[in-house]
């Protein structure tokens, strides 16, 4: 795979270097005669040198000539048989993403459309396409959509690049796991800060231990786990931990809920090595990918003897050495696995050397062998010189029904020449294949899951020793009699005789009884519950303007503060997981900056807007 890499430093370098003169006025220049026939050259420097003349053409507006640029390319392709134009794809989408920078954003898609007959599929060429439609405005972003669609499935099907399409876009999940677990902390750390603090300073007092040493040990014990090192997260369970004995029943279903929500952290971290690892070697992709070197010996070592006499009669098929490749399938016959593709190179080149009876004879033995399309189409190819147009109709007809894609890409090749030419077949991958090359390379790669790390076990055992140890708790403060905050003053309790559960004995009696509390102690309550309701509104607001949700939990409407909290911890990991464009394995250009930055960054304005208008209706 590193002489592919070359091959594209080559061709992207070559495609460019006229590309930057392509801006500046020129003096007309004579028209370009057309290019020979037959290309001395070796593949890649020529499909450069096509890549040149595309770009000037394209530069210049002139059809014409985008036109002849294109015909050189399709008759390269079939000087070289079946020559793959992925870097000269590689190259326009470069170019035309450049374009797109400098403002002409219109210009860099007519140079995709000019390469898009080649490689329609391609995901430089679909990202490049999404990538300079969105810089056309809003139209543009709606317009690229299906192109989005197409790109998705690509990187769906492609096993290299699946798990790293699904990690980059299920990383909002993170993100939305640790946002939702601090804000739901931080807010039942709010709403019950008066029991937060009860929780230590009642014990010191007894102690006789001063409420400034208190207040430092309580701050010690809320940082604690950030302090010793700790994954932030240990400290927002031990506030819920905390906690536990005074959360209503709803509170305590939605807080064990966002603690399983958290096991997404390790699901995740397994997902990482499956999106590192490399894509496996292809013996057909080195066959039909232009070259700047020849495959070394060394790489092709340990493939069988027949593949390796196989991969040499290809090459003196892509050079023209037709007698030579006659001989070496000649001998492939019989020997090798793979007949079909032995006997079909065989009648290429004895049709190239002027044996067309001798070609018919193999095409019919590779079709017995096995049916594949460019059989059949060579077969039709052959009843078309003869002025049979009924079979090579029919024949035409069968190898579009076997392999409509492959089969319109080599009709395409026909358009670049009058005569027309036998298609020869590569030799098909194969597991066996795949590790003889990896096995060449230095051998495959282990990929070893972290399932066995200490840093994968602690993301799993944290949340669910979390949620133990928070139940917990929870059924040893059943035996407590009624733990709670009041509502209107904030003071703990554990015991009232009020009707409502949430208002302590001293509220009742104050507000509702209105006895019981000489006139002292009464100002010295109603100070009380006039500094906690002051503070309460306070915090409440601020909750409506940073985190929306969050003000509803902070109320006690558990169940409505999580339909809204929930969405909004959503929409940010879209904006800031998934907003940054990723460049896949094998490829020279990155995609495109995901939808989901503008759909989250969406989302999060209207969450915003809908929780500051809380403000606003409050006040009318």
């Amino acid at each position: 795979m590193g002489l592919f890499q070359v091959l594209r430093v080559a061709t992207l370098t070559g495609g460019l270097g006229l590309s930057a003169f392509s801006a500046a006025p020129k003096p007309e220049a004579p028209k370009p005669t057309p290019a020979p026939q037959a290309v001395a050259t070796e593949p890649a420097i020529a499909l450069s040198h096509r890549a040149n003349h595309l770009f000037e053409a394209l530069a210049k507006g002139d059809p014409e000539a985008v036109r002849r640029a294109q015909v050189e390319v399709e008759a390269l392709r079939r000087t070289y048989s079946m020559l793959d134009v992925t870097p000269l794809v590689e190259a326009a989408a470069l170019w035309a993403r450049q374009q797109g920078v400098i403002g002409r954003p219109s210009l860099g898609l007519e140079a995709l459309q000019a390469v898009e007959r080649w490689a329609p599929d391609h995901p430089s060429l679909l990202g490049s396409r999404i990538a300079l439609m969105r810089q056309e405005g809003p139209r543009g972003w709606i317009w690229s959509f299906p192109d989005l669609l197409r790109l998705t499935r690509l990187r769906l099907e492609q096993p290299a690049h699946r798990w790293l399409w699904l990690l980059q876009h299920l990383g909002m999940l993170r993100l939305t796991a640790t946002l939702l677990l601090w804000g739901w902390a931080l807010t039942m750390g709010l709403r019950y800060r008066h029991v937060l603090r009860h929780l230590w300073e009642e014990p010191f007092q007894h102690k006789g231990i001063s409420p400034a040493l208190a207040a430092l040990v309580g701050a010690a014990i809320l940082a604690g786990p950030v302090l010793l090192g700790l994954d932030p997260l240990v400290a927002a369970l031990l506030w819920l931990f905390l906690l536990a004995p005074f959360l209503l029943v709803a509170e305590v279903r939605i807080t064990v809920f966002i603690m399983l929500f958290q096991l997404v952290h390790p699901l995740l971290a397994v997902m990482e090595p499956l999106a590192a690892r490399e894509p496996q070697p292809s013996i057909q992709t080195l066959q039909l990918q232009p070259r700047v070197q020849p495959i070394p010996a060394s790489a092709l070592r340990l493939l069988p003897p027949t593949d390796q006499a196989f991969l040499k009669g290809w090459e003196q098929l892509q050079n023209q050495q037709w007698k030579e490749a006659e001989g070496t399938f000649q001998d492939l016959v019989g020997r090798h696995p793979d007949q079909p593709e032995v006997l079909n190179n065989l009648g290429v080149a004895r049709y190239q050397t002027g044996d067309v009876a001798g070609a018919e004879r193999a095409f019919q033995e590779a079709q017995q062998a096995g049916s594949r399309m460019e059989v059949l189409l060579n077969q039709s190819i052959l009843a078309f010189n003869r002025l049979d147009t009924v079979l090579g109709a029919t024949k035409q007809d069968e190898a579009q029904a076997a392999s409509p894609e492959a089969y319109a890409r080599l009709i395409a090749l026909n358009d670049a020449r009058k005569d027309v030419r036998t298609y020869p077949m590569p030799l098909p991958d194969t597991t066996l294949r795949a590790d003889a090359l990896a096995d060449a390379a230095g051998g495959p790669k282990v990929e070893r899951l972290p399932l066995s790390e200490p840093a994968f076990l602690v993301a799993l055992l944290l949340p669910l020793l979390g949620i133990g140890a928070f139940l917990l708790r929870v059924r040893r403060s059943m035996r407590m009699a009624h733990p709670g905050q009041c509502i209107r003053c904030g003071e703990p309790y554990h015991t009232t005789d009020s009707p409502d559960p949430e208002v302590c004995s001293k509220c009742h009696h104050l507000f509702v009884l209105r006895d019981g509390l000489h006139t002292e102690s009464r100002r010295k309550k109603l100070d009380e519950v006039a500094e906690h309701q002051r503070n309460t509104r306070w915090i409440h607001k601020t909750l409506i303007v940073l985190l929306p949700g969050c003000d509803l939990a902070f109320l006690g409407e558990t169940r409505e503060a999580l339909m809204e909290f929930l969405p909004f911890c959503l929409a940010v990991g879209m904006v800031l997981a998934t907003g940054r464009s990723v460049r896949y394995p094998g490829e020279i250009l990155p995609d495109p900056a995901s939808t989901w930055l503008a759909l989250g960054a969406v989302l999060v304005g209207l969450l915003y807007l809908r929780s500051w208008l809380k403000l606003f209706l409050r006040r009318a």
